[in-house]
């Protein structure tokens, strides 16, 4: 049994680990890989796969969400059983990430709306969610840091990730928030959804200057969640916002407030 990968092949182990992980039989593995009955047997006691089959179960290991579409686009190759069960599991390991849940609730009611939203849009929302949670609620959404980067891209992994995978939407009855986390989110979303990126990226260019930046365990730089609730308690004080009905206000008060500083 090969046990050590060797440059892109993938080993055994790493193979019954893809079986264990997303609860799947060595047989309906292979069918769904559109590849021989035997295939993923033979290689798992020992026979080396090509740099094509090996790569691409790399993927499946390392990547939730490319397993995820292709159980969606090849679950016709499998039975039933093994198609739900196997879904189930790949879907626990998703959404045991809350920002995963809070993204994919955006794209469902983007879905909705029937708008595409883009990977940069959503990054978006992520931050004005996380920044009326702060202060309308004085609680976090999620717990991963807004990073700090000439590209105001604040949820890099999570930018990254859906530019990876954008072409399904997990069913909303699958994701686990509460009825005001949605509620807020809704907000967020139907508020900026007017705008585009540009002004987006006006509002988190007037805002910068003015947010204290720290730095995380791997010296990146990031907005604290304490400095973020800090600076946007003052700001929606000023708005008069202080709930979440009232979120709709805030772009066209703060694109009013930076074309009016720029005259």
């Amino acid at each position: 049994m090969n046990n050590k990968r060797i440059d892109t092949v993938i080993t055994s182990e790493e193979i019954i680990s893809i079986l264990r992980r997303y609860n799947i039989g060595k047989k309906p593995l292979a069918r769904l890989l559109g590849w021989g009955e035997t295939t993923i047997l033979r290689y798992i006691e020992g026979d080396i796969p090509t740099t094509e089959y090996s790569k691409k179960l790399i993927s499946i290991l390392e990547d939730p969400e490319y397993y995820y579409e292709t159980l969606e686009h090849n679950q016709d190759l499998i039975t039933g059983v093994a198609y739900r069960k196997s879904r189930e599991a790949v879907l626990e390991i998703i959404l045991s990430s809350k920002i995963n849940k809070v993204s994919y609730y955006i794209m469902h009611i983007s879905k909705l709306s029937k708008w595409d939203i883009s990977a940069k849009y959503l990054q978006c929302i992520l931050y004005y969610s996380q920044v009326f949670s702060l202060v309308l609620f004085n609680n976090e959404l999620f717990p991963d840091d807004c990073m700090v980067n000439d590209e105001y891209i604040p949820y890099e992994n999570q930018y990254k990730r859906m530019e990876r995978n954008s072409s399904y939407i997990i069913n909303c009855n699958n994701i686990s928030l509460s009825p005001t986390e949605k509620a807020l989110i809704k907000e967020v979303y139907e508020a900026f959804s007017w705008y585009g990126p540009r002004a987006f990226h006006q509002m988190a260019l007037y805002d910068k200057s003015s947010i204290k930046i720290s730095r995380d365990q791997r010296n990146r730089r990031i907005f604290a969640k304490d400095s973020l609730k800090a600076y946007y308690d003052e700001v929606l004080k000023i708005y008069n916002i202080a709930n979440i009905n009232e979120i709709k206000r805030y772009p066209g008060l703060r694109l009013r407030e930076i074309c009016e500083r720029n005259e």
